[in-house]
């Protein structure tokens, strides 16, 4: 993306769901933690490794924190007095989850695997999301709530503009939207923001065509370490 489109996107109004917005309540945001051995019944083409959908949860969500991280630091940078505030702290887990489930929805996943995968990787993401504040029902709601929020604020014909409001509503609701804040701060979010959902889409579409149907015995094999015999691609 250039520094010139960057800039564009960075000055999009956000911060409130647009007139034209196809924006609706997505329901798998709130799911249940699958079981152990639901998880593990999925195989997927990850990293150029066909793995169980327990791994892919726990690499998954270690790439959520390390970006969750870069936007938090991104912001202390600019206002060190900011670090390690509660408010902050929950905005930014909701708005790196809302890049998540914007690219998780923009994937061909099928409905039933998309839910389950997001409730795994939304677990391994429960003692990360609890640093600051007890990660009680009422702590991971607030995050949730919000991230339902600046998803909706996404477009749908642009994942570019999508990462802009969702940039531009975090900021404001940090009140750290110009005049006082930057624009290079604004236009580095948006950058990261856009390179996070376009990158996952194809690489969670690929995993998504590439999920696998094993059998029992195949999964025992997996779980020891060997050979994966030839199995049924999901339909």
């Amino acid at each position: 993306m250039s520094r010139q489109e960057s800039q564009s996107l960075a000055d999009s109004p956000g911060g409130e769901v647009p007139a034209d917005s196809s924006a609706r309540v997505v329901r798998w945001i709130y799911v249940a933690t699958e079981s152990p051995e639901t998880i593990h019944s999925f195989i997927l083409r990850w990293n150029g490794q066909w793995i169980a959908g327990d791994r892919f949860a726990r690499d998954y969500a270690a790439g959520v924190m390390l970006f969750d991280s870069e936007v938090t630091q991104a912001v202390s940078r600019f206002n060190p007095s900011r670090t390690g505030a509660v408010g902050q702290e929950v905005e930014t887990h909701a708005a790196a989850w809302a890049a998540v489930l914007a690219a998780f929805e923009a994937a061909s996943f099928r409905d039933a695997d998309r839910e389950t995968l997001l409730a795994a990787v939304r677990a391994e993401l429960h003692t990360y999301w609890s640093q600051l504040e007890p990660c009680d029902a009422a702590h991971q709601a607030a995050i949730l709530d919000r991230a339902m929020f600046y998803l909706t604020l996404q477009d749908r014909a642009s994942h570019l503009m999508s990462a802009a409001r969702i940039v531009n509503s975090f900021l404001r609701t940090l009140e750290l939207r110009e005049p006082i804040a930057p624009s290079a701060l604004s236009r580095h979010l948006t950058a990261i923001f856009g390179y996070r959902i376009i990158r996952d889409i194809y690489r969670l579409s690929a995993a998504s065509r590439l999920r696998m149907a094993i059998t029992p015995s195949v999964q025992e094999k997996l779980v020891r370490g060997t050979v994966l015999e030839p199995v049924t691609p999901a339909v």
